[in-house]
């Protein structure tokens, strides 16, 4: 591993930390300013979903992109994209204006996303990589516990909260901006990718998607169904808070535990708490107001973790392109499923209530948990082949 590599490997995640916690300072802040003003819950996933979208849009060109300009200038110029995206935010007070910001810093953050995730499974060495990635993860989760955590701080210390999204976002560029320097391996051109991406990468797409339609549904709904259940504005922001705490607290011990134990035992214990928790929240949906914070705290942090252990995966078979490829298919893939959450979610919500959003989402962990298991049957037989191995 060249020396530059451990300035990557930890400045990758805690610039990642900063620009994930002003992602959600935003989100939040619009989801629960929405739902003040009245809007319907379908409202406020469409405008989560607009964010989503311009990851999933990235998230499908993130290998030419990489390819043309390298890690390092990709990781800044979409950086600098997602902080002019907030900037705009404060000129205006359209819905319509909020929306196609929110698709613009999704576009930086899907850049950002799969740069940063491949730069970084590539650059860690194997005998660690779980817990490294795991570590990745942890930093998205702590920007996802501080982002709604800064709101009623925030509002608490008489500052605007986009403001501080703003400034988050800048000082997040700053501090990446000594990336620039590091060298890089070449990222691949088609031909050094290999077919073996393929075959190792599409068996877990659905399980990804599935994975991010649960985690999206929490994250990006919950806070506001919150309120609708009687919570305060501040109350649901820490709701929020609770739900980014799962996914900082769960994601590195589930990376050691996949280096420990392996790839199928720690799967098998993520989907059994999703389905733990989702059946919990089913079972409790008439009087949810205790029951929201454990079931956060599990599906945003063990949905999320499920991505994880792909990524931890995909990072001990894979390298360059082939590497870059297959985690813009995962990223598509699982913005696909946030895209879908949180509309269906807040449809859901309006026409059935709490109920039967809970139904549907137990529903989709058992989905999920049989993907996963069919998933990794043909992954180890397509890991075994000739061509697997590229």
């Amino acid at each position: 591993m060249s020396a530059a590599f451990p300035r990557t490997l930890w400045l990758i995640p805690g610039v990642y930390f900063l620009f994930v916690a002003a992602e959600f300072v935003v989100l939040t802040f619009l989801a629960l300013t929405l739902t003040a003003a009245g809007a319907s819950a379908f409202s406020v996933g469409l405008l989560a979903s607009s964010f989503w979208a311009g990851i999933f849009v990235a998230s499908v060109a993130a290998h030419a992109v990489v390819h043309r300009l390298g890690h390092a200038r990709c990781f800044l110029a979409a950086m600098a994209a997602s902080a002019l995206a907030v900037a705009s935010r404060l000129t205006h007070s359209a819905y319509a204006g909020w929306m196609a910001a929110a698709a613009v810093m999704g576009l930086g953050g899907g850049l950002v996303w799969v740069s940063g995730e491949a730069w970084l499974a590539e650059a860690a060495p194997r005998e660690r990589r779980g817990l490294l990635v795991g570590l990745f993860e942890t930093s998205v989760g702590l920007g996802m516990l501080a982002g709604p955590a800064l709101l009623p701080l925030s509002r608490a210390a008489g500052l605007p909260p986009l403001p501080v999204a703003l400034a988050l976002m800048v000082a997040g560029l700053a501090c990446a901006w000594p990336l620039r320097t590091v060298a890089e391996r070449a990222t691949a051109a088609d031909d050094d990718a290999g077919p073996g991406w393929r075959a190792l990468a599409l068996p877990l797409v659905a399980v990804v998607a599935a994975s991010g339609l649960m985690e999206s549904g929490v994250s990006s709904l919950l806070p506001s169904i919150a309120m609708r259940t009687g919570f305060s504005l501040d109350r649901a922001a820490w709701l929020g808070a609770v739900i980014g705490a799962g996914s900082a607290l769960l994601q590195a011990p589930f990376g050691a535990l996949a280096d420990r134990i392996g790839l199928r035992r720690a799967m098998a214990l993520a989907w059994a708490l999703v389905l733990a928790a989702t059946l919990s929240l089913w079972v409790w949906a008439g009087a949810p107001q205790r029951m929201l914070w454990p079931v956060g705290f599990v599906l945003g942090g063990v949905g999320g973790a499920v991505y994880t252990l792909v990524v931890i995966e995909l990072g001990h078979r894979l390298v360059g392109g082939g590497l870059v490829k297959a985690m813009g298919l995962l990223v598509t893939a699982y913005t696909a499923g946030t895209v879908g959450g949180p509309v269906l979610g807040g449809w859901l919500f309006d026409h059935g209530g709490l109920p039967r959003l809970a139904a549907v989402m137990a529903l989709c962990g058992i989905a999920g948990a049989g993907l996963a298991w069919q998933a990794l049957r043909v992954r180890t037989a397509a890991a075994a082949s000739p061509a697997a191995r590229g």
